[in-house]
């Protein structure tokens, strides 16, 4: 069981020096605060720094914030912090859903660093399809379709697919990340769809160490593959026309991806499905 003074001396400051790099647009101190190779990290070097103010909320403006609980999960493998941007001049513990942030972190060796990050709350976590069905239903749209400035909705459009982030050209690798991320995200799969699909690939090339003398069949292999997780209902052929290749290019990857990594309906390794329950220990 995790001490209620190791929260407040060495988890919850980790997350407030997150929030002052973000407000500073210091990248180098981000990644200090971040593990290599989790969400938080990925986020990160897919879309810079700026995608921190969306999923920490600093886009609100708002000058207070205030910690609403910590849970700890997986035996004290993980403790998740959430905290909550209030409307200036409201009462005590007076907030929306739509101004809570969680942050789960870690411990790596004496530090505690920080996972992953969801600009929602730990009940109810935000997901790609949680996020289309909020934008869907809630008429958050303007007439012509576009998001509106309004602040709050941001993270449901970046999860959901409709706000467009500059992808880093660093964060891809190789001719196959250059076609499968922009792709996507034209096509409206939300961050953490391309971050999965990138983490799907990366996985196989690294199991595998395919040839990529056609990376647009390998490209369209797994975006496919992340269409199945997100639920998309999408055929082989549509998604073979959108990369203009012939199916008979993209079906055998397909398959051998997916056997290769042992890849299952709502595979939790790569599908935004994640549990609306926490189980708290």
């Amino acid at each position: 069981m995790i001490e209620e003074k190791t929260i407040w001396e060495a988890v919850w400051p980790v997350v407030e020096q997150l929030i002052e790099a973000t407000l500073a647009e210091d990248a180098a101190t981000m990644r200090t605060l971040l593990t290599p190779n989790g969400q938080a990290a990925a986020m990160l070097e897919l879309f810079d720094v700026y995608v921190y103010d969306i999923l920490l909320k600093t886009v609100l403006g708002r000058e207070q914030l205030g910690v609403t609980r910590a849970v700890e999960t997986e035996n004290g493998r993980f403790i998740h912090i959430e905290y909550a941007w209030p409307e200036p001049g409201s009462e005590q513990n007076n907030f929306t859903a739509n101004d809570i942030v969680t942050a789960s972190l870690t411990q790596v060796g004496e530090r505690w660093l920080i996972d992953s990050i969801n600009p929602s709350t730990l009940d109810l976590p935000l997901t790609g399809a949680r996020a289309r069905g909020i934008i869907a239903t809630g008429q958050s749209l303007s007439e012509d379709g576009k998001v509106p400035g309004e602040s709050w909705i941001l993270p449901f459009a970046l999860y959901g697919g409709l706000l467009k982030m500059n992808i880093q050209p660093d964060a891809l690798a190789d001719p196959v990340e250059e076609l499968l991320l922009p792709g996507m995200q034209e096509r409206t799969y939300g961050a953490m769809a391309l971050i999965n699909g990138r983490t799907l690939w990366r996985d196989f090339k690294a199991a595998n160490k395919p040839n990529l003398d056609k990376p647009a069949a390998w490209a369209a292999a797994v975006e496919f593959i992340m269409s199945e997780l997100e639920l998309r209902n999408l055929t082989q052929a549509a998604v073979a026309k959108k990369h203009q290749i012939p199916l008979s290019t993209m079906v055998p990857r397909m398959k051998q991806i997916k056997k290769v990594l042992n890849i299952q309906k709502n595979d939790e390794r790569y599908a935004d499905l994640q549990s609306t329950q926490i189980v708290y220990e």
